[in-house]
């Protein structure tokens, strides 16, 4: 029973996030078929600085990722290193990436085992 009277008192700490449509300033120029598009990072970091394993850097630069989103950035160091992890952020800003890339981070292979991750991930 103390159980519950916990989780409801965690659930009413957390934000109540609704997506909301932001509006562009005038002054922003709209991107062009040529214009490079991906995420702008808050931070001057890159992935290189979560120290993430060697493959897993190649297939982030492979996709064509070159800065981490700001959740990216906030969530994959603290969930690297085993922490519970709660992230909010509109659809598309790379949530789900905090989750894979953190637990291939501490996958470690064994050879000759054949190894399979099934992420179910959905969006509501």
């Amino acid at each position: 029973m103390g159980e519950l009277k916990d989780t409801e008192a965690y659930e009413e700490e957390l934000i109540d996030y609704e997506e909301e449509e932001e509006k562009a300033p005038d002054s922003a120029k709209p991107v062009t078929e040529s214009g490079k598009k991906g995420y702008v990072g808050i931070h001057s970091s890159g992935f290189r600085d979560f120290l993430l394993k060697p493959e897993l850097l190649r297939a982030i630069v492979d996709s064509g990722f070159e800065h981490p989103s700001e959740v990216q950035h906030e969530c994959i160091p603290q969930a690297i290193l085993g922490m519970d992890v709660i992230c909010q952020a509109k659809s598309g800003m790379g949530k789900t990436a905090v989750f894979v890339l953190s637990t291939l981070q501490q996958v470690d292979p064994v050879p000759g085992q054949v190894e399979l991750l099934f992420f179910a991930t959905q969006e509501n």
